[in-house]
């Protein structure tokens, strides 16, 4: 299963550069029509999660500097480009960040994935670790992913280039 789940994060990696991979740096931090959740703040969002994830999973963080207060969850952001790494940096760590964790799901023990969720308030979502584990690969990104491709249409660019 883990397999299962590493494949679909590789592929929610695909999508997130298709859809984000002919915008200009002014483009990625646009707020059309008051959508605030641009693609600058998702993807940064994105890679912080994954290092959530990562952390999770026993690794150290590798979170940039500052990145946790730049894409912090509930959160307003800017519309100021020059507030955000630039796309390829975050392209780069959001790859990274996909790339460990994917090996870390991989090699752990699969029993790990049974063991409860350790922390109570999230328990009675993501009753064990591999709950939580899936959701984040999976749902939770796929979530952003289609944010970004409702972005582009109300940014009027349309869906993203076939790739």
């Amino acid at each position: 299963m883990t397999e299962h789940v590493a494949r679909t994060y590789q592929f929610n990696l695909g999508l997130v550069r298709r859809l984000v991979g002919d915008l200009t740096p002014d483009q990625m931090a646009l707020q059309p029509g008051g959508v605030i959740n641009h693609p600058a703040w998702t993807l940064g969002h994105l890679v912080m999660t994954a290092d959530s994830l990562a952390t999770f999973l026993g690794l150290e963080s590798q979170a940039p500097d500052g990145w946790d207060k730049t894409f912090a969850t509930g959160g307003t952001p800017s519309g100021d480009p020059s507030v955000y790494p630039s796309k390829d940096e975050l392209l780069d760590a959001l790859t990274a960040q996909h790339e460990r964790v994917a090996e870390a799901v991989r090699a752990a023990d699969p029993a790990s994935f049974a063991r409860p969720h350790p922390n109570e308030k999230l328990r009675q979502h993501f009753p064990t670790a591999g709950d939580m584990v899936v959701f984040v690969m999976t749902s939770h990104e796929m979530n952003h992913v289609g944010q970004i491709a409702a972005w582009r249409r109300a940014a009027g660019l349309g869906p993203a280039p076939r790739g």
